[in-house]
């Protein structure tokens, strides 16, 4: 009897075993999340979509094996075809396909439930809201991906986005900034995505700027920005990003007396005017703007080289036109890439928000005002603090930039500059003490201020500049007395040292034997 259930259970395992399962894992937004997959064959419900549910894990995880035959097609769903999930479309999210077993687990993250993207639902980072339009008498989604620390007491600048409905479009944007303002390279920011239905894309973003492209810019002009103002903590900075319809759409926007943008990112810009031998006419709209305006802009055009026959040209003729009639207020850059129209956008998005962002944390006035002999710091501070408030406020000041601007101060070598440097960063001494102090005089040759900081660690007891004067066997204490001819001073400061120091006089005595 033991010897049939043994084989029995070999039998069972060796089936077991034998059976090639594809195992699948996803990620679920929401913690109560229950999950179906559904695809087309039996072991995937044969497309009923509440019959293979998948196992939970986790709070966020949920995962099942399946005996698959290939290829094998499906979704998922939270049960029914009304909540299918959102990976990587917001909508027709097509079948996943898999023609062969894979060699690893298959992962999926689910961002959102199609039937629940009319409310306020956190997709990945961002959210998805409706707003109500009067204007195109209809509802129209917008995403809204915050600062990771949002803050409601700081004023964010804000980036605009047109074909948002292009996820990966919208995401290398918002990861681009966060990116970027984590290493403290930009300000965080706001990132809003302006949602096109695809079937109307041609006529919002209306090349041409006929009725409906006015308007959709009154739409974003007239509702999604005051939406955004009243809902969020926004400063005055906003810049819009648009690409192949949407970057020739929005010089149209900029071109608008009532233009709300400070900068502008044009992807693969297109001149239909060119295209229509008219070029006359799109010239004289720009020459126009650049006559009239006088609000500072910032304005970032990318061409592709092998891009579609026009839009390569159109790049190079705005360059021309903005070269000939040259406007102090229109900080242009254009800039040509080895790629074609799609690829384009990843090449150019560190460029072109590198470019707008250019003012930010900009240390030039240091570097050009330092060296003039009346110069102020604390004004140059001033200045630098109220240009950076233009894109966020207020301005908070990282530990990256009081070291960038530490380098200038140190390498311009002038004493004035230094002393009037710690004077307004470190006026407790929490970055520099008393050592640390002597030495940056000492490597600019101002020997007597160096002196003035190695008696205050003698008259000041202070211990964490002792112990650094005991690791460096008292090299640069030795070395500013003997340059100042003062050796003996030298020495009778380490007698006062060691009678204020009895567990260390020994390194004392060391370092005063090192004189005599």
């Amino acid at each position: 009897m033991r010897n049939i259930l043994t084989q029995i259970l070999i039998l069972i395992s060796t089936i077991s075993f034998g059976q090639e399962l594809t195992s699948i894992k996803i990620s679920v937004p929401n913690k109560t999340d229950e999950v179906y997959i559904v695809g087309n064959q039996e072991s995937l419900g044969n497309w009923e979509p509440n019959k293979i549910k998948l196992k939970k894990i986790s709070e966020y995880e949920r995962e099942i094996s399946l005996d698959l035959s290939f290829p094998a097609e499906y979704k998922f769903t939270r049960g029914n075809w009304e909540s299918e999930a959102i990976i990587d479309n917001l909508s027709g999210q097509p079948n996943f396909i898999l023609n062969e077993k894979p060699k690893e687990l298959q992962y999926y993250k689910i961002q959102g439930w199609s039937d629940q993207i009319d409310n306020f639902s956190t997709f990945s980072d961002f959210s998805i809201l409706n707003i109500n339009s009067n204007i195109l008498n209809q509802k129209r989604k917008i995403y809204v991906s915050l600062p990771e620390n949002y803050n409601e007491n700081i004023k964010y600048p804000v980036v605009y986005v047109t074909d948002a409905n292009i996820l990966n479009i919208y995401e290398i944007v918002v990861q681009t900034i966060r990116q970027q303002s984590n290493f403290s390279n930009f300000p965080q920011c706001i990132v809003v995505g302006i949602f096109i239905n695809i079937r109307e894309r041609n006529n919002e973003l209306d090349i041409q700027f006929g009725e409906n492209g006015k308007n959709f810019k009154d739409y974003i002009f007239k509702e999604i920005i005051p939406f955004i103002n009243s809902n969020y903590s926004t400063s005055e900075f906003r810049a819009i990003y648009g690409h192949s319809n949407g970057a020739e759409y929005n010089h149209y926007l900029m071109f608008d007396k009532e233009n709300p943008f400070d900068a502008f990112i044009n992807i693969s810009e297109n001149l239909i005017d060119l295209e229509n031998g008219q070029l006359e006419n799109i010239t004289r709209k720009y020459n126009t703007f650049l006559d009239d305006t006088k609000k500072p802009i910032k304005y970032f055009i990318a061409s592709a080289k092998y891009d579609d026959p026009n839009r390569y040209p159109s790049g190079i003729e705005i360059e021309k036109i903005i070269s000939n009639n040259r406007n102090e207020y229109v900080d242009f850059k254009h800039k040509i890439y080895k790629s074609w129209h799609v690829d384009l956008i990843g090449y150019s998005v560190l460029d072109a928000f590198q470019f707008i962002f250019s003012d930010y944390q900009d240390y030039e006035p240091f570097e050009s005002q330092l060296i003039q002999s009346d110069f102020n710091y604390s004004q140059i501070k001033k200045e630098f603090i109220t240009k950076n408030e233009r894109y966020i406020q207020p301005y908070i000041e990282n530990e990256n930039s009081t070291a960038v601007i530490g380098e200038i101060a140190l390498n311009n070598k002038n004493p004035k500059v230094l002393a009037q440097y710690l004077e307004n960063e470190d006026t407790e001494n929490e970055i520099f003490n008393n050592y640390q102090r002597a030495y940056l005089f000492y490597e600019i040759n101002d020997l007597n201020t160096a002196l003035s900081y190695l008696e205050k660690i003698v008259n000041e007891n202070d211990q964490n500049s002792l112990e650094q004067i005991l690791n460096s066997n008292g090299e640069l204490f030795i070395e500013v007395y003997e340059k100042l001819n003062k050796l003996d001073s030298a020495i009778k400061n380490l007698d006062i040292l060691q009678k204020k120091n009895p567990d260390v006089k020994n390194e004392i005595k060391k370092i005063k034997n090192k004189i005599k």
